[in-house]
């Protein structure tokens, strides 16, 4: 099924449908969990005038907006990991669920890169890895952030096909 509209689920749905097992499943899940608890660091709110002083009220309400985005998205990353089906069904997921899930998953990676997979170099973590010579907690977070991966290069390509053609 590599189009949406072959789905059964409907012309235009859009699927999570990795498989994988559910012990990884669930150590995914943990890690999202762990990162949704955990509160979002920002940097300073951007200033258009190099001379202004930034308004503080204004970089209040854009630091609140901001985190309450992510934690939507992260919710819905959240969502989809926590239902025991992932990794072992086609999960049908709206469009806009799909954005959110992109965008969470974007965060966890992230995380993952910062904490667990910080001695591993950009090339080593996105090319080729000989994962067995990782200590086992480098192996588990590889494994987590390489679903992720996968998810949103799947993501990307159901809700825009022309994407990955070019």
């Amino acid at each position: 099924m590599s189009e949406k509209s072959e789905s059964p689920f409907g012309k235009d749905s859009i699927l999570a449908r990795l498989r994988f097992s559910p012990a990884l499943r669930e150590l995914l899940a943990s890690i999202v969990q762990r990162v949704h608890a955990k509160p979002l660091g920002l940097p300073d709110a951007p200033v258009t005038d190099a001379a202004a002083e930034p308004d503080p009220d204004w970089q209040a309400a854009w630091g609140d907006s901001l985190r309450e985005r992510t934690d939507l998205d992260t919710t819905a990353l959240d969502a989809l990991v926590g239902d025991a089906r992932f990794g072992a069904a086609d999960l049908p997921l709206t469009a806009t669920a799909a954005e959110a899930i992109l965008r969470g998953s974007v965060r966890v990676r992230l995380y993952l890169r910062d904490t667990v997979l910080h001695s591993l170099k950009t090339e080593e973590i996105e090319g080729h890895l000989d994962v067995f010579r990782l200590p086992p907690a480098e192996q588990q977070g590889y494994a987590c952030y390489r679903i992720l991966a996968w998810l949103e290069e799947d993501l990307l390509h159901q809700l825009n096909p022309d994407l990955l053609r070019s």
